[in-house]
């Protein structure tokens, strides 16, 4: 536990002041031919992959306009600041974002992997709990983060690196799963890496 908090407080100098109003992510994006858009800088084959087996929940939500500026965040400055800090990088990161269904993507591209977060953006307690619940039964070993790192949410985490937090009827899920180690600072690992990610997007979330 003090290892974990440790990560997160490196990450977060967001905790001590109010996060930006203006870290949506950039506005260049395309219309796909779905209705769904990519960010302007997105390459294919760079975005999150789509989630096959909740597709048809997905398509109840494919009239949907834009992402929340929650959503948004995870592609916004303070999270790409989190991410150099994480990661100990020289500068901050630009992720490759897409939006469809519902769902925010964000991609940070690393030197040997990608660090892959999603928002499945719903707004009432039923749909958003459902969507967090299917989740934590689709990524084998999921157990609850529990007492001070949950920050009082309810979340969970895999051993493969996944960490997903619910609040506000909204699923954020940091997927370290594709870092490998060459990646990681020396010390940390796929979980405590994307523990601090996601423990910065809170902090914002919670401003």
């Amino acid at each position: 536990m003090r290892a974990r908090l440790a990560v997160a407080v490196a990450a977060v100098p967001l905790l001590l002041s109010a996060c930006g109003s203006g870290s949506s992510s950039p506005a260049a994006e395309h219309v796909m031919a779905d209705g769904s858009t990519m960010s302007g800088s997105s390459m294919p084959g760079m975005a999150a992959p789509s989630d096959d087996t909740m597709a048809a929940h997905d398509a109840v939500d494919a009239g949907s306009g834009r992402p929340s500026a929650s959503a948004s965040m995870i592609c916004g400055a303070e999270i790409r600041d989190a991410v150099r800090r994480v990661f100990q990088l020289p500068k901050s990161p630009m992720g490759l974002h897409s939006w469809s269904h519902r769902t925010y993507r964000c991609t940070y591209p690393l030197a040997h992997g990608d660090l892959r977060m999603t928002v499945k953006d719903l707004d009432s307690a039923g749909p958003g709990r459902a969507w967090f619940d299917r989740l934590r039964g689709r990524l084998a070993g999921a157990s609850p983060i529990a007492g001070l790192a949950s920050f009082g949410f309810p979340a969970f985490e895999s051993p493969q690196g996944d960490v997903v937090f619910l609040k506000d009827h909204k699923t954020l899920w940091v997927d370290a799963t594709r870092v490998p180690a060459a990646d990681l600072p020396q010390g940390t690992n796929r979980q405590d890496a994307a523990y601090g990610v996601a423990a910065a997007v809170i902090a914002c979330w919670t401003e």
